[in-house]
């Protein structure tokens, strides 16, 4: 019921969702290149769907996008099936210069290598980064 209220006002725009969980719907909004702005959640469960997700230009429509979802307070990236975690492609490293939003509150995100250098922690309540190779925070 949730789900058919968020995508009441703009049924085929995801990119105006207010909340973003299927994985199809995630790729279109950052590939559409449209503003953000409204997004404050988003869940994407990887299992069936990580070969379209972690390419050099998904990242870098990532990268612009981030920089202007103001209102993003909740990003889960996870697997269905943890048993993915122990294999070496189912790792993400950022590139380099990626930022997550400042106004990020929750971040979990199984299998990211490494968190970006200017990382900010302000805002930060929780952090969940199983199979990740970090061990503390700075």
């Amino acid at each position: 019921m949730g789900w058919k209220i968020v995508q009441e006002q703009y049924p085929k725009e995801p990119s105006k969702w207010s909340r973003l969980w299927n994985p199809s719907d995630i790729y279109y909004a950052f590939m559409s290149k449209k503003g953000m702005k409204n997004v404050e959640t988003i869940s994407l469960e990887l299992s069936r769907s990580k070969e379209m997700w972690f390419t050099e230009v998904v990242f870098a429509y990532m990268k612009k996008m981030f920089a202007k979802m103001k209102k993003l307070r909740l990003l889960k990236v996870y697997y269905k099936y943890h048993h993915c975690l122990m294999r070496k492609e189912y790792k993400t490293s950022l590139p380099e210069g990626f930022e997550f939003p400042r106004g990020l509150r929750y971040l979990h995100w199984e299998g990211l290598e490494f968190l970006p250098s200017n990382f900010d922690l302000e805002n930060l309540v929780a952090i969940n980064l199983k199979g990740s190779n970090k061990k503390t925070l700075e």
